[in-house]
């Protein structure tokens, strides 16, 4: 029996297939599971592939905590602070779709100190007028 994973599997590394079959139950298909435990059954890997397999994994992991914590630049900070507006908003779901979590949060909370900054700036404008 094949299904349309049979061949994408086949496409796979090994430790693409490895990360499939121990993934957390709901992150793939029924079907997709199905094919990655057949196309490893076939490459019969020995023990040195599969320890080789998980250290990649384990790597590709790091890696991804370690970008996902990157912090928001200055000079980011800064241009949005003077210029708050919606299209840093979308900067910030670009952000996330790279994996730079830290970076998204950051840069929606500048976004906001810019906003308040100059409604801050509006609020002394309009208290000094009624003043004087």
């Amino acid at each position: 029996m094949t299904n349309n994973f049979d061949e994408v599997m086949s496409k796979r590394t090994d430790s693409e297939l490895l990360k499939i079959v121990s993934s957390p139950e709901g992150d793939y298909q029924q079907l997709a599971l199905e094919a990655a435990t057949r196309e490893l059954a076939t490459r019969n890997l020995s023990t040195e592939q599969v320890s080789i397999a998980k250290q990649e994994i384990e790597v590709e992991q790091k890696n991804k905590a370690e970008k996902a914590n990157v912090p928001l630049g200055t000079g980011w900070k800064i241009l949005t602070l003077i210029f708050p507006g919606v299209l840093q908003l979308f900067f910030s779901r670009a952000f996330i779709s790279e994996g730079h979590d830290r970076k998204a949060k950051e840069l929606v909370r500048w976004t906001l100190y810019g906003f308040g900054f100059y409604g801050g700036i509006i609020f002394l404008i309009i208290l000094l007028e009624t003043i004087f």
